[in-house]
């Protein structure tokens, strides 16, 4: 079969399309022909040498969407000619991936393939942040880190259906206007206006209750002064610095938490729940995917840039 891969890390360059022998599926896990594939940050990171891969040459990504063309003996609740979409895949840059039935959920007949692989990691994402970690009630108030991004923009649609006061930032009109799309109540311009005064005053003085954070390094003391006491501060992303210094006392005095969240190696059960209730929320048509570029699978470098320029909203999938 046709894969992508890479037998070193370095730029963009060192991606191809090449051939590998098709994978023979273990007793719980299924057998997908893929359709699209969604390349994701963290992709960049293994590709680079940041984040080990286990070796080469090796077939990248996580996110895919496709059919089920064979089952494991032990494998339950999904069956040969299903529509699926899942994340956490390895490999999923091929023309087959064998992935645990865990990791997989149903994908809807009114969602495309291009949408399965978008929605996948970041609805994934957002929801653990949002109730595994961040314990988001109704009536309570969220403020989202870059709404216009794949994972913003999910956790701001997942957190206003669920009845919170959802507070966005964004940089310029244009993501504002993704921002408010998906349901936020309030964007705050954060080149233009003051975050941590504008935060407060949308929060009558009390601070927010729970903070999905993109980018901790930068903004890790703002987000101390703009938590509510008892808040939850998610910390989804730090790509500028991964070693952050810790304002103790700024924590301390708020009573507050700071929270990791890593899909790859999040419980089991979790995702399972995350992903079983994102897919129903899909098939309602209550929820919407964020794709911002659609690429040939033969395009995997020029996917990898974009990602890494970050001048595209949303998701970039390549299709076969």
């Amino acid at each position: 079969m046709k894969a992508i891969v890479y037998e070193q890390y370095g730029d963009p360059s060192v991606l191809k399309v090449a051939e590998v022998e098709k994978p023979v599926i273990q007793a719980k896990e299924v057998l997908i022909a893929v359709k699209a594939s969604g390349v994701n940050p963290v992709d960049t990171y293994f590709r680079k040498g940041i984040r080990p891969v286990d070796s080469f040459p090796h077939i990248p990504h996580f996110d895919l969407a496709g059919e089920v063309v064979e089952i494991g003996s032990s494998v339950t609740g999904v069956a040969v000619g299903d529509r699926v979409w899942a994340t956490g895949a390895k490999g999923s840059s091929a023309e087959f991936a064998a992935v645990s039935h865990e990791l997989v959920f149903p994908l809807p007949e009114n969602t495309t393939f291009t949408d399965g692989a978008a929605l996948a990691m970041p609805f994934m994402t957002a929801h653990l942040s949002l109730y595994y970690r961040g314990d988001l009630q109704p009536n309570q108030s969220v403020l989202i880190f870059g709404a216009a991004g794949a994972v913003g923009h999910a956790a701001v649609q997942l957190a206003k259906q669920s009845g919170a006061h959802v507070i966005a930032t964004a940089g310029d009109d244009e993501k504002a206007k993704l921002a408010k799309e998906a349901g936020a109540d309030n964007v705050i311009m954060y080149k233009e206006e003051d975050l941590v005064e504008r935060a407060k005053e949308l929060t009558e003085q009390k601070g927010v209750d729970l903070i999905l954070d993109m980018s901790l390094s930068e903004n890790i003391e703002k987000d101390l002064e703009m938590i509510a006491t008892g808040g939850r501060i998610v910390t989804i992303g730090s790509p500028v610095d991964n070693t952050p210094t810790l304002p103790w006392r700024m924590l301390n005095a708020k009573n507050a938490s700071l929270q990791g969240i890593l899909l790859l190696t999040a419980p089991i059960e979790e995702m399972k729940r995350a992903g079983q209730e994102i897919a129903e929320k899909f098939a309602a048509g209550t929820l919407q995917a964020h794709v911002g570029k659609l690429l040939p699978f033969s395009e995997p470098a020029t996917a990898h840039e974009l990602v890494e320029q970050k001048k595209i909203n949303g998701r970039i999938i390549l299709s076969h």
